[in-house]
């Protein structure tokens, strides 16, 4: 199949997108693209025409990224002939993450650089968390204080980064676990964690 730079006033995003990101998200994308235009180029916009137009089916954040940016033209491929199955099986797909890391590795490489180009789920520590400081962030959990610091959890979202012991971690687990087994949904979990 051909990439084909196309001019994002002839395509179409699609309705009800089951996949969002945030702001912050967004932001990081943007970046992405505009320190790194091969790998975007390397990873073009999938479309489908099956309903007459060009229907984005993978790529939507990427389009709107470049759209905030002002890029006329994105690199595209078409998938002619698709099923609305093959669609909607290419969309989910698109956003599933399969595998999961080696932190063993992982954590060999710098751990700013890792949260700067968008890697998410894994708690790094804070500076505030050695006593001494330091000075290098690279290999921050092949150090003197390894065992300070690496096995710290957190609790992060919205902006929050809030530390949690193994114990505390395993009784909202516990409670998780019942919750959902009671309801059949984790939908009011919190809720019900508060006491609301």
């Amino acid at each position: 199949m051909e990439v084909i730079y196309r001019s994002t006033e002839t395509l179409k995003k699609l309705e009800d997108n089951p996949r969002t990101i945030s702001e912050g998200q967004l932001q990081k994308l943007k970046e992405s693209i505009q320190k790194n235009p091969d790998y975007f180029e390397a990873r073009p916009i999938i479309l489908s025409d099956r309903t007459g137009h060009l229907v984005i089916i993978a790529g939507n954040q990427r389009y709107d990224a470049c759209v905030q940016l002002g890029i006329k033209e994105v690199p595209t491929v078409l998938i002619p002939n698709l099923t609305e199955e093959r669609e909607r099986e290419i969309i989910i797909r698109d956003n599933v993450s399969n595998g999961e890391w080696d932190m063993s590795r992982l954590f060999e490489w710098d751990c700013r650089k890792l949260m700067e180009w968008g890697i998410e789920g894994i708690s790094f520590p804070e500076l505030d968390d050695f006593p001494g400081g330091m000075e290098d962030t690279h290999n921050v959990l092949r150090n003197e204080n390894y065992e300070a610091g690496a096995h710290i959890k957190y609790l992060a979202f919205e902006g929050y980064k809030i530390p949690i012991t193994d114990v505390e971690l395993e009784g909202l687990k516990q409670r998780a676990a019942e919750y959902l087994e009671e309801n059949g949904v984790m939908i009011g979990f919190v809720n019900n964690l508060l006491g609301l």
